[in-house]
């Protein structure tokens, strides 16, 4: 595994406690903004880039890294089926992240107006 690749949710990176960077973005708007922000950096490329190569690269073995969690305490109550349609259901959701990225990098990047 990638030494910046974590299993599981957002990873802090190696920031993370430093209170003087913003916190990691957890959120889909949140990761667009920083995605926004690194677009305008292209623009007019003033101070240090927001997102840089490295963390493109990490953020994406970070992806690809990521397993499907366990399901929590009150599956406990769940039939062995319903356990096996969560872990399908979460194998699924991660195929089509591994096949969406995939297809974003492989492709002409889209316009801005219409990503």
């Amino acid at each position: 595994m990638h030494p910046t690749a974590r299993n599981g949710p957002a990873w802090n990176g190696p920031a993370g406690n430093d209170p003087t960077r913003p916190g990691p973005a957890r959120r889909a708007d949140e990761v667009g903004s920083l995605l926004d922000r690194d677009e305008e950096y292209d623009e007019e490329p003033i101070g240090d880039p927001p997102i840089t190569v490295a963390r493109y690269r990490a953020a994406i073995r970070a992806v690809l890294s990521t397993r499907p969690s366990e399901p929590a305490v009150v599956a406990a109550a769940w039939s062995q089926r319903e356990a096996d349609a969560y872990l399908a259901g979460s194998r699924a959701a991660l195929r089509l992240v591994v096949e969406v990225l995939g297809h974003a990098l492989t492709s002409p990047p889209p316009t801005h107006e219409s990503s």
